[in-house]
């Protein structure tokens, strides 16, 4: 298991490594009219992935340092017993994943046909309740949060208008 995550974090910091060239030929800030220009979020990205991407392996040599092992296979008395295939029963909780496909889905034609801005409340509204919200003081708080966290990063540091 230590070998699968080893190789898994050092291919994330070669990714992170080899992406950090191009990324550097991006204009920066003072290039574009913009307050942010075009290079500080993949730059922003690439430095997390490096970081992330380091201390697992770190950590993954340390522990194989240790001798600590990774118990992933659970003894068969601790399995749940599964119920035959013919009682299963297809709920929101088993399925949340397809639904949130689906609506990311819509959410990509909506954007066309109403406007990113329109498109993107709807997006957040379904998200939330998808997720699990059931409080609308959370779904309206999030919503709310959200559309002005988008109207400040497009329109305020982007100059983007919606």
């Amino acid at each position: 298991m230590h070998a699968r995550i080893s190789l898994f974090a050092l291919v994330v910091v070669l990714l992170a490594l080899v992406s950090l060239v191009p990324t550097l030929q991006f204009p920066s800030s003072e290039e574009v009219s913009t307050f942010i220009g075009p290079r500080v979020w993949p730059l922003s990205l690439l430095i997390a992935l490096l970081g992330l991407g380091s201390a697992l392996l770190l950590i993954t040599w340390r522990d194989a340092r240790r001798g600590t092992t990774y118990d992933d296979e659970p003894d068969a008395a601790s399995l749940p017993q599964k119920a035959p295939a013919a009682t299963q029963r297809f709920t929101l909780a088993s399925t949340r994943h397809w639904w949130l496909i689906a609506a990311t889905i819509i959410y990509t034609g909506l954007i066309s046909m109403v406007g990113f801005l329109i498109a993107s409340i709807a997006f957040t509204l379904v998200g939330t309740l998808l997720l699990g919200a059931r409080s609308w003081r959370t779904i309206l708080i999030t919503v709310v949060v959200a559309t002005l966290l988008m109207q400040g990063v497009f329109v305020m540091l982007l100059g983007i208008p919606l």
